[in-house]
């Protein structure tokens, strides 16, 4: 058996490629991840949003992002207030998002 990528012999219980490492069977290869992307999730919001749009994209929980906002805008003397209005402007909404898909 060959390498249908580079050639390179094989043999036939060889999983992967040993030259350039390409999978020999279709169910070893990983469809590629869907591309996250960061926004405003109106599902899950206290004020904006934007707490519950950065623990999606962090996969954090959404308790927990307010918190350490909450805390780095008392420690930062409210320059990350400034970040979140930033934020609140520039991150588009997401009224599609339901949490069960999450």
């Amino acid at each position: 058996m060959y390498c249908t990528q580079c050639g390179f012999q094989l043999e036939d219980s060889d999983q992967y490629c040993a030259r350039c490492g390409k999978p020999t069977r279709p169910e070893l290869v990983r469809p590629p991840a869907a591309r996250r992307r960061l926004t405003r999730v109106m599902a899950e919001k206290k004020l904006a949003g934007v707490c519950s749009g950065f623990a999606h994209y962090l996969d954090m929980d959404v308790t927990l992002m307010r918190v350490l906002w909450l805390a780095l805008l008392f420690i930062t003397g409210g320059i990350v207030g400034l970040v979140y209005i930033c934020a609140w402007i520039i991150m588009p909404r997401d009224d599609t998002f339901s949490p069960a898909a999450a």
